[in-house]
């Protein structure tokens, strides 16, 4: 019976070879294009679950006013495991930015923490090399990866090396004590190297009001974890803080797993995720799924009539039902699974650019039984929705009728309904390419408040007299290169992280708390960053007295209660450290778009983190190289880095970018796959009607009425996905749009865009065989059968 059904079913898709075709091809591409997802869903979903006790684990956030925080003080967790015995074990890490030297090499390292002795013991990070029992726990011992290892020291055994850590103004020097097992690429936390957090300790202390910490709490495993319960530890955790610091803060348990999608904390580590993404490229698979078995459900219903004869004669000869729905569901799955495997092969071709794409690195495992599982289970559930309803259907025929020669074209409804759908998810997925498109062309052209333009950046040391070798910079910037347009700043202003809620001003209510962040910057840096002065003046640094002097943006001002006019000559303090406002600027951007500009001060300093200079677009690696120079004659020890501040504020919208491409090339091929079912139907509709085309011919018709005539229902059909499609897209993308607190505004055009390039591409795919039987001899379609 089986090889008879196999027999068949192969001889059927041998006699129908385009509508074959144009199924396995729909289906591989829509199973490619779910594969791919599928495994970068699975890769987003998988973050910290190679932790064994990763249910238990939770890190501590901290709300300060209407700023949420990944970093909370460093004293917090460490009282909690004595006064909360659910807390079975807490951790605490700083992130460090240095230079390290071993030899007379030296690297600068941005992937550093200062850990504790239990940092290892909550998280699953296996050790190569090395002693467990004194890991972190000495003050001059330090853990490197075996990435970094072969980085430092080649093909040598790491063991027992010396390095220096600029920790500090003086810097350590540290014995390579362990060796880690390279950290996992779905780890939130990525380190290079791990220093003693004890040396950290020695320079700031313990801390109940200084925010520069991660803290993570390992609770009981015999604890139940429910939302009530979590809250109630919350409270005593925000009480525990209250008794020792004035700061009101909220403190809340965000467990492991959810660190890497579900973070929009400020200072929180690199490299996080979207939630909201993961939903929308899950759903794009579905959806892309979704057309390719309409396709196939398409085409299968269209050759209802071709095949009516077939199945009359099967059940005149005792063909049960059951039978030749078994026989037609074993056609589909057939095709399915022949599609299967064109769309692994395809997956496989196309990940190394899909992983260009994501940023990822991604592989397939065809061994991994899970992944495997996972494949089948898509083939089966994509045979049964595709070939369902064609075997009811194509069952459900009336041998009788079928028999007499009664045309049969099956039902026409539901072919146009799942037209109309496909067209209307194809719509759908090309106004919201639109869409996220423009809103990433207007985060990198708006006006964020200063040039971001041709701005480079050095990175100073924090070693040595900094504001003598500054001076000594200065000068030979002057004389080298001749510029002026160049500035000191303590942070560079493209994702501003410090902050007080130490401000005073007179007339503040004094249960206020505001966080302000700022930043110090010399007299240079309103002309170098083209910032706008609204009133007073800035900082000049030839004005001894502007070290007691602030200036603020216009939201800091309305938070205060002033206006430009007013605000100038009026008394402040920032951290006890008392003053005047001289100058108000315009408001700038100094974090992503997604969250609202926070009032700012800035503060005049000498000393800072980084040097930024505006230089022009003409000739720029020969000022990179001049740059190079200079800064090497004055810091003949560090490593020269150097910095675009447009592209470090291009990084902050990663995510979005990956978003944009990814939906280009879906869009793509969702339109692909809806125009081969659209192919296929015009070209069995022709088929269908070439008489008559035939007659039309001889009674003058011409080949341009004829085009028409089998276009305008289809076009029918296009136009009524348009209005299905246009205000589900708008009410998707709008929602996706009000993340951003600066955002475009959808407009019309963008439907009508989207709706006339659906129409052309549809007319287009239907013209091909509309004109080719409009132009052909009627003589050879009237012929008798």
């Amino acid at each position: 019976m089986f090889k008879n059904y196999l027999t068949s079913a192969i001889r059927s898709l041998k006699r129908y070879k385009l509508f074959t075709l144009l199924n396995v091809f729909g289906l591989a591409t829509g199973m490619a294009c779910s594969i791919l997802i599928f495994l970068w869903v699975q890769d987003e979903l998988s973050y910290d679950k190679f932790n064994p006790g990763a249910s238990q684990i939770y890190r501590l956030t901290a709300k300060v006013s209407a700023i949420d925080a990944a970093v909370t003080p460093s004293a917090v967790a460490r009282s909690l495991k004595q006064q909360i015995p659910e807390i079975r074990n807490f951790t605490e890490i700083v992130p460090l930015h240095s230079i390290v030297t071993i030899g007379n090499k030296k690297f600068d390292e941005k992937n550093i923490f200062f850990a504790d002795s239990n940092f290892l013991k909550m998280f699953n990070y296996p050790l190569l090399q090395g002693d467990n029992q004194s890991l972190l726990s000495a003050p001059d011992k330090v853990l490197i990866t075996a990435t970094t290892a072969k980085k430092y020291f080649g093909d040598e055994n790491a063991i027992g090396k010396i390095l220096h850590v600029d920790d500090d103004a003086n810097g350590h020097n540290y014995t390579v004590s362990g060796i880690l097992k390279n950290i996992p690429h779905n780890s939130h936390l990525q380190f290079d190297l791990l220093l003693p957090i004890n040396v950290y300790d020695k320079t700031n202390g313990l801390s109940w009001g200084n925010f520069d910490v991660y803290s993570y709490v390992q609770l009981d495993k015999h604890f139940n974890a429910t939302p009530a319960a979590i809250a109630s530890l919350e409270k005593r955790i925000d009480q525990i803080h209250a008794d020792k610091s004035s700061t009101k803060t909220i403190f809340t348990l965000q467990p492991l797993k959810d660190i890497h999608l579900h973070s929009h904390f400020l200072l929180d580590v690199d490299g996080q995720g979207n939630a909201e993404h993961v939903t929308i490229f899950s759903l794009v698979a579905v959806f892309i799924l979704l057309i390719a078995c309409i396709n196939f459900m398409n085409l299968s219903t269209a050759l209802a009539g071709q095949r009516a004869k077939e199945v009359g004669l099967r059940k005149t000869l005792g063909a049960m039902r059951f039978q030749l729905i078994a026989q037609f569901m074993g056609e589909s799955f057939l095709v399915v699974f022949i599609s299967l495997i064109v769309g692994i092969g395809l997956a496989w071709l196309l990940l190394p650019l899909f992983n260009d794409l994501s940023s990822k690195n991604i592989s397939v495992d065809l061994l991994n039984i899970n992944f495997i599982g996972s494949l089948l289970g898509i083939a089966v559930l994509v045979g049964l929705i595709s070939g369902s309803y064609p075997a009811f259907f194509l069952s459900s025929f009336n041998p009788a009728r079928v028999l007499k020669g009664l045309k049969f074209s099956g039902k026409t409804n539901l072919r146009n309904g799942l037209v109309v759908l496909q067209f209307a998810i194809s719509v759908i997925l090309m106004v919201s390419t639109l869409v996220v498109n423009f809103q990433l062309k207007f985060i990198r052209n708006r006006d964020i408040g200063f040039d971001k333009a041709n701005l480079l950046y050095l990175q100073m040391p924090q070693t040595g007299d900094l504001q003598h070798n500054y001076q000594v910079l200065k000068a030979t910037l002057n004389q080298g290169l001749g510029m002026s347009n160049y500035t000191l700043i303590e942070h560079l202003p493209t994702y501003l992280t410090t902050g007080t809620t130490t401000i005073d001003w007179p007339g503040k209510d004094p249960r206020q708390q505001t966080v302000f962040p700022h930043i110090g910057v010399d007299g240079n840096f309103a002309k170098t960053f083209g910032m706008h002065l609204l009133a007073g003046r800035f900082f000049n640094d030839a004005y001894k007295t502007d070290a007691a002097n602030y200036v603020v943006n216009e939201t800091a001002l309305k938070v205060m209660g002033m206006t430009p006019a007013s605000a100038i000559g009026q008394k402040m303090s920032l951290n006890d450290n008392p003053g005047e406002i001289i100058g108000v600027v315009k408001d700038f951007n100094f974090k992503p778009v997604q969250q609202t500009i926070d009032p700012l001060i800035l503060r005049y300093t000498k000393q800072g983190g980084f040097v930024v200079v505006k230089t022009s677009p003409v000739n720029i690696q020969q000022v990179i190289g001049k740059l190079k120079t200079v800064f090497q004659n004055v810091y003949p020890n560090f490593p020269f880095s150097y910095g675009f501040v447009d592209q470090d504020l291009s990084k902050l919208y990663v995510s979005e970018q990956q978003m944009g491409k990814l939906f280009n090339v879906f869009s793509v091929i969702s339109i692909i796959v809806s125009c081969l079912g659209l192919f296929g139907l015009a070209t069995f509709t022709t088929q269908r009607r070439i008489k008559e085309i035939g007659v039309r011919r001889v009674l003058g018709a011409n080949a341009a009425g004829i085009v028409t005539l089998l276009a305008k229902d289809f076009m029918k059909l296009v136009s009524a996905a348009l209005l299905i499609a246009f205000p589900v897209a708008w009410w998707f993308m709008n929602k996706w749009l009000n993340n951003y607190v600066y955002r475009i505004q959808i407009s019309w055009w963008m439907f009508a865009l989207a709706g006339l390039m659906a129409i052309a591409i549809a007319f287009i795919t239907i013209s091909y065989q509309s004109v080719k039987a409009a132009l052909a001899n009627p003589v050879d379609s009237l012929r008798s059968e």
